[in-house]
């Protein structure tokens, strides 16, 4: 019976892998964190493929809420995959200035978190569920930080 288990337990890991890789730029300020989310080549493909409709390279208006609604709402369930801590207390913050564009043919997010630092903190993007893997490329921060990083998610330590 223990066998039996292992099997499943075995089964339902090699499920558990990312299937969207988001390249992340972090820019740390007095008062905010602007987010720059870079979909991996392949999975961009599909997405511009099916939400530029009119085929012209560019998400208009209408085409950049189609997926915003469809990909980036539904993640305001889990605080947008973002968890933040001040001290001892974790702070719930609310993205705001959602923005999706095209660039070099990836599919590009940005969109900024407000939180004014006073005092050590952490910030980390990621997705328990690991249906997102967001790698941290590029940090630019007026405050000292350390990151941590893996190939699936990251957490900064922010000292202003």
């Amino acid at each position: 019976m223990k066998f039996f288990y292992l099997i499943i337990v075995f089964h339902l890991t090699l499920c558990a892998h990312p299937h969207f890789f988001i390249d992340t730029d972090i820019r740390i300020e007095k008062e905010a964190i602007f987010h720059r989310w870079r979909f991996d080549a392949l999975n961009s493909k599909l997405l511009i493929f099916e939400f530029d409709t009119d085929k012209n390279g560019i998400l208009d208006a209408k085409e950049a809420q189609h997926f915003l609604k469809e990909h980036i709402e539904p993640l305001a369930a889990n605080h947008s995959n973002l968890f933040f801590q001040s001290g001892e207390k974790e702070i719930p913050i609310k993205p705001k200035d959602f923005n999706v564009s095209i660039a070099s043919k990836r599919l590009v997010v940005t969109f900024t978190t407000e939180y004014l630092f006073s005092q050590p903190s952490i910030f980390c993007t990621i997705d328990a569920t690991l249906y997102m893997a967001y790698q941290l490329r590029n940090v630019q921060s007026i405050y000292a930080y350390d990151a941590q990083k893996s190939d699936y998610d990251f957490c900064l330590g922010v000292n202003p």
